[in-house]
């Protein structure tokens, strides 16, 4: 055989080699897309929830403003109520707009800072929602007594003081955690916290995203 034909070959056998790995590559990333695109659906759908769980919420305070309370406390109970109930429905909205903005025709590299908002998004969407409630449960109680007729304030002012006082203490103690597992000497706790932080669902739509880009480095 000629050398010219030979190099001919040879380019000919490069060119569908080469034609094969981008086959498989873009076969292997589109798998990997749709896995991380079935994943990142589940989390809309608990931000769905959180989203209705707001609405319900408004609609939890609305019952109470129809009642036209005159009590200092009641009032105060029913506004920290329903701007909780705003917090959900728009730390919801955050998120969602955030897993919508996502374009799975851009570069791994993009679609992953896309993920780093999204996920910055949902701790900040948890914070709103999650954290509160170590005291919230008391405006949500005086709401419900009232709508049952009673002033829990007037009729138990200890209980109320109490609930808010370990609330408070349960969220610096929740506080202080998160700020001690910073700490690079803990690195065991400080995965056990961003484990508890960051949704089981953004971790897998990672590891996916990390997977193409070590294949397409290989």
């Amino acid at each position: 055989m000629e050398i010219d034909e030979l190099k001919s070959a040879w380019r000919i056998l490069d060119q569908k080699l080469s034609q094969e790995s981008a086959i498989h590559l873009a076969l292997y990333r589109e798998q990997k897309l749709g896995q991380t695109r079935s994943i990142l659906q589940r989390l809309r759908g608990g931000q769905v929830i959180q989203l209705l769980a707001g609405i319900g919420i408004l609609v939890f305070a609305g019952l109470l403003w129809s009642t036209r309370p005159a009590a200092l406390s009641v009032i105060l109970a029913g506004v920290a109520v329903h701007l909780y109930g705003i917090a959900c429905v728009i730390s919801a909205g955050v998120v969602m707009n955030a897993i919508h903005r996502i374009d799975y025709s851009d570069s791994v590299l993009e679609i992953q800072n896309r993920l780093a908002r999204i996920q910055r998004a949902y701790v900040f969407a948890g914070v709103v929602a999650g954290l509160p409630w170590w005291f919230m449960w008391v405006p949500f109680l005086m709401v419900l007594a009232k709508l049952g007729g009673v002033n829990l304030y007037s009729h138990a002012p200890s209980m109320v003081w109490i609930g808010l006082g370990v609330g408070s203490l349960g969220m610096l103690a929740t506080l202080w955690l998160y700020s001690y597992s910073r700490d690079a000497s803990r690195p065991r706790l400080n995965r056990w916290v961003n484990n508890a932080i960051i949704a089981r669902s953004l971790r897998e739509a990672q590891a996916q995203l990390e997977e193409i880009r070590r294949f397409t480095q290989d």
